[in-house]
């Protein structure tokens, strides 16, 4: 049972953080900052996986809807790309992720970093139950056509990669978080405002 000091520090801690909360204007979009020189983070292939990969990395476009929704998702890896790791590591088997083996490659992936590991396995439970979710309210209404000459790849993998990627930048460890005002106002701004729709699968803590 905690003491009535104690009982006023946290009462005070709570207080304090709804103010910081109440601060942040949804309404108004922080300015973009990468999140990777936020949070960085080693890369998501390993280098063998990588050079299997290499055709589907394409540079973004320097502008367009495509880079928009690039830079709102805070996801930079094609979808393509992210699919043909998960084909390599055998992530992805029939259509369906496997997360044990998701786990496993992310652990590799964050071995350096156990605060990391910690994070991002958490993180690969939950998206995974969001994206059997998404899929369930989405039923078996069709996916939007690519855009024309663009290739066509399993959404599974690249809405995994990119909300665990979300959940990684909103809880990033303090022992490497760059603690600058422009990547505290992004957090806290993705962390207090709800997203618009269609950016909202996987996007919650």
């Amino acid at each position: 049972m905690i003491s009535k000091s104690e009982q006023l520090l946290l009462i005070v801690g709570l207080a304090c953080l709804s103010v910081a909360r109440a601060d942040v204007d949804c309404s108004k979009r922080p300015k973009f900052v990468n999140p990777m020189s936020c949070c960085p983070l080693p890369d998501f292939a390993t280098p063998e996986v990588k050079q299997k990969c290499q055709e589907y990395i394409v540079p973004p476009t320097e502008s367009g809807d495509e880079q928009r929704r690039s830079h709102r998702h805070h996801n930079f890896l094609p979808p393509c790309y992210i699919s043909c790791i998960f084909n390599e590591t055998d992530i992805y088997k029939d259509n369906e992720v496997d997360v044990d083996a998701l786990n496993t490659y992310l652990n590799d992936i964050f071995k350096d970093n156990a605060e990391l590991q910690s994070i991002a396995s958490e993180a690969a439970t939950k998206c995974s139950s969001k994206m059997n979710e998404f899929k369930d309210k989405m039923g078996n209404r069709p996916r939007p056509s690519p855009p024309p000459g663009a290739l066509k790849c399993p959404h599974k993998p690249g809405f995994l990669v990119g909300c665990i990627f979300r959940k990684i930048m909103h809880n990033c460890p303090a022992s490497i978080w760059n603690d600058n005002q422009e990547c505290n106002d992004a957090r806290e701004f993705f962390k207090t405002c709800k997203p618009p729709k269609g950016e909202r699968p996987g996007g919650d803590n």
